[in-house]
Order: structure tokens, then sequence, then C-alpha cells
């Protein structure tokens, strides 16, 4: 899966939860280039942590799905995917990557994200793919649903392609992935407010309103806002920031293309 190189000799520039962003990330961001682990993880977290207290809704960095699509056995998968409590979750985001070589850390061409929905008692479980170029990751959410299938209360769960604006480049997967998953984060706590008739209740029509090529595009932006902000904010805080140094922050600062 794509972690970007040479992590030792690069900056590190924020530790937000359990992720590290480098110098790298930023020229990621700042584009065209497909994104990374990292900064797919990164995003993720930050959603989650404005539904911390949620315990219905789970998720996962892309390593996690990884991990468990290519797990030897099933004991191995359900030692991993335990502590997740993934039948107990009402929703669960699942970052989907093609990467066929475990031992290329940084293979893989296309991301894609898989949602477990327990959130319907009418209609049951289901599994739903968002794909911004379908039907080319099928295969590898077609995987991780099978593994994951077992694993849950319900004996036949469904996968389905939840509609998903396509991506008119080779290197905006990602960025679609995690429009998508902010829509759905968006639209989790007006869920209640919706009967199981309402055609909001589900998540579908929020990701054809809140995604497309505009949002998708003002998104690498945002997300370089974002780093920006936390950036600040840990230096303002944390005397013992990553950033020790005047010299250190202007560094950050030009790659962020300020001066």
């Amino acid at each position: 899966m794509a972690h970007g190189g040479g992590e030792e000799e690069e900056e590190r520039v924020l530790s937000h939860g359990d992720v590290v962003l480098f110098r790298c990330d930023l020229t990621i961001l700042r584009g065209p280039h497909f994104l990374n682990d990292r900064i797919i993880a990164f995003y993720l977290a930050h959603l989650a942590a404005d539904h911390d207290a949620d315990d219905d809704l789970l998720l996962l960095p892309p390593s996690i799905p990884y991990l468990l699509s290519n797990l030897p056995d099933p004991a191995s998968v359900a030692a991993v995917a335990d502590p997740l409590r993934l039948a107990s979750r009402r929703l669960v985001l699942l970052p989907v990557n093609d990467n066929p070589d475990v031992s290329h850390a940084e293979g893989g061409s296309h991301w894609t994200l898989l949602v477990l929905d327990n959130s319907n008692a009418v209609s049951g479980p289901r599994f739903v793919h968002h794909d911004s170029l379908p039907p080319t990751n099928l295969p590898a959410a077609r995987r991780l649903a099978a593994v994951l299938r077992p694993l849950l209360p319900a004996s036949a769960i469904p996968l389905i392609e939840g509609p998903t604006p396509r991506q008119t480049n080779g290197y905006d997967c990602g960025v679609f992935v995690l429009a998508v998953a902010r829509a759905i984060c968006n639209w989790w706590p007006t869920r209640a407010r919706h009967s199981d008739s309402d055609s909001d209740s589900d998540w579908l029509e929020a990701v054809k309103r809140e995604v497309n090529a505009d949002s998708v595009k003002a998104m690498r932006t945002q997300l370089l806002q974002l780093i920006h902000t936390l950036i600040q904010n840990t230096t303002t805080t944390n005397q013992h920031s990553r950033i020790k140094s005047v010299e250190e922050w202007l560094a950050v600062m030009e790659a962020f293309g300020e001066k």
C-alpha cells in the first residue's frame, strides 16, 4: 500500500493520534498525486474524533482492512477483528486498496470505501461499496466482505455498489474516499430524523449531494488547511512539538507554499 518512502529522512510535521505526517505528505496533497495510507488514516481519525462518544460508528485506518484481507486463516482474522467489535457496530467504514502484493508496502493503484451498514433493522445488514472508478476495486471489496461475513451474526450479507461520482483522472481516488467518508459522517448524526421510508434514511443521497468534482478538488486544499491549523495549535500548546525551531517552521510553511 502507498506509504511514501524515506520516512527516516523526512521531516515530521504533525503527530495526530496514532498518525504521523511528514513533509512529503504535504507535497502529495498539493497534487496531483495518489494519496498514501497516512493521509487517509489521518483524515479518518480526524472524522472519528468528532464522533468519539458514538460507539455505533467505527472508522478504520487502511492498514486494518488490508491486514484482515490478507491473513492466512479465519483464526488469525478473528484474533485481529475481535477487539474491533464489528458485530456490535451500526456503521463501519473500511478503506480498500487493490495492492495484490503484501510484500510491497507501496503497492496498489486504487482506493475505494467499503461500508458495513447495520443501521436499518428492517432491511438488515449489508455491505455498500463506493468506487469512483468502477468496477476496479470490486474484487478487493468482495474479498474483504467475504473475510468479514463469518464474524457477523447474519449468515448472508449482500454487497451492493453505492452511487459514487466518477473520477476523471488517475490520482484522486483517495480523495473521493475521504469525501464520501465525510458525507457519511455528516449524515450520521441526522439519521434519527428520518424514517426508514425517507430518501435520507441512509447516506446515499448525502453522497450524491456532497461529493462531486468540485468538492473533491477543493478537498486537497481543505486538508492542507486542516493540517496547517493542527500544526499551529500543536506549536502553541505544546512546547515539545515536533517542530522545534523557527527554521523548521519556515520549512513546513514552504511545503504549504507559504513564505
